[in-house]
């Protein structure tokens, strides 16, 4: 382990070193209180042995980028160019089609739009051309009730960068650069310049490693197959040369120390060193509960607020009961604390199944313990 940690939380020191001597393949861990760095560490190796994995190492956050992504959309709502209740179609005509016209933004961001996969085929090559996706999901009709929470795995971030497209006329990528990451000095992007790849670690998978969605008893449902096989992203966007691509509903690459400073300008009501995000009100609307239920393809229980994952649901977001934020394939969690103004993010190089994990639950607990 490498890194500063403050006075008091030695004890999440602790946690990760052991973290990362469980595992060869390095990670991060940063944690604000108040704006105020308390814990940066790093650990493990990077893309080979001869590599540490070093604090300016970054990774694919997967879902991690749905967070991101939802900083945006509640930018746009706060600008008055998206609102929660209007239906999709107001802002993008074609979304009509297939009795979707009263599909609303509130469905995209809190997955209820029924459309958590893609029946029609995709070519791996049309995630190059992210509004083609987009306008096969706006011919399609839902795959499951509206209304019911369906975690819309990838499509999420192709419906979101559809609508920043129509009202603002920017890409999401673009858009999260100029408006999040640029102002708040944040090493992350959605679309990583070819410059910035050599930074970035690849991911590695345990050899027992699947998809959370995967772990239920029984046989999968095979509508999972239109989620996660189509296009056939999920092996693909580790591959370098993928991640040019502005894949929003997971191939963000970031730093633990650009998520944690994320979540930790949002956990002080969206203002650090200076610079303002959002307005408080606008955080607490981000955080009100827009959808929960038992996910009818995985079982899994779901539990969204504008774009977030909201305390309580399985997903690791630590023991604070007002946590936001949102975690990712592989074992990394990125999140706020607003009630102890914390923000922190837990990178990994190493994807474990989620019943054979456990990092990222326990650097949080410590961390909630320091703060008791």
């Amino acid at each position: 382990m490498r890194g500063n940690v403050a006075t008091g939380f030695e004890a999440v020191g602790d946690v990760f070193a052991d973290c990362v001597a469980e595992d060869a393949p390095g990670g991060s861990f940063t944690a604000y209180v108040d704006g105020t760095v308390v814990v940066d560490v790093v650990g493990g190796h990077g893309a080979s042995p001869e590599q540490p994995f070093r604090h300016d190492s970054a990774c694919i956050v997967a879902s991690g980028t749905k967070g991101i992504v939802a900083t945006a959309m509640l930018q746009l709502i706060e600008r008055g160019l998206l609102d929660l209740a209007t239906p999709v179609a107001s802002y993008w005509p074609e979304f009509a089609a297939a009795g979707k016209e009263s599909i609303r933004v509130a469905d995209v961001v809190g997955h209820t739009a029924g459309l958590p996969g893609i029946v029609a085929p995709v070519a791996t090559e049309q995630i190059a051309d992210p509004e083609s996706i987009e306008a096969v999901l706006a011919a399609q009709a839902p795959i499951v009730d509206v209304g019911q929470a369906t975690y819309h795995a990838l499509t999420y971030g192709w419906l979101c960068d559809a609508l920043v497209r129509h009202v603002d006329g920017r890409s999401i990528g673009r858009f999260v650069d100029e408006e999040i990451a640029g102002p708040l000095d944040l090493d992350l992007s959605i679309g990583t310049p070819p410059e910035r790849a050599a930074r970035v670690v690849p991911l590695q998978r345990a050899p027992n490693w699947q998809l959370s969605a995967f772990l239920g008893d029984g046989p999968p449902d095979e509508r999972l197959t239109y989620v996660y096989g189509n296009p056939p992203i999920v092996g693909a966007v580790s591959d370098p040369g993928m991640l040019v691509h502005e894949v929003a509903g997971g191939g963000a690459v970031a730093t633990a120390q650009a998520m944690a400073r994320l979540y930790a300008c949002l956990a002080r009501g969206g203002e650090l060193d200076g610079v303002r995000l959002l307005q408080p009100e606008t955080i607490e609307l981000g955080r009100q509960q827009l959808s929960c239920g038992d996910d009818p393809l995985s079982g899994r229980l779901l539990r969204f607020g504008v774009g977030f994952e909201i305390a309580p649901n399985p997903s690791t977001l630590g023991p604070a009961p007002d946590a936001f934020g949102h975690s990712g394939a592989g074992g990394s969690s990125h999140g706020a604390w607003p009630s102890r103004r914390v923000g922190y993010s837990f990178v990994t190089a190493l994807m474990r199944p989620e019943d054979d994990d456990g990092r990222a639950a326990r650097l949080l607990d410590a961390l909630d313990g320091c703060l008791s």
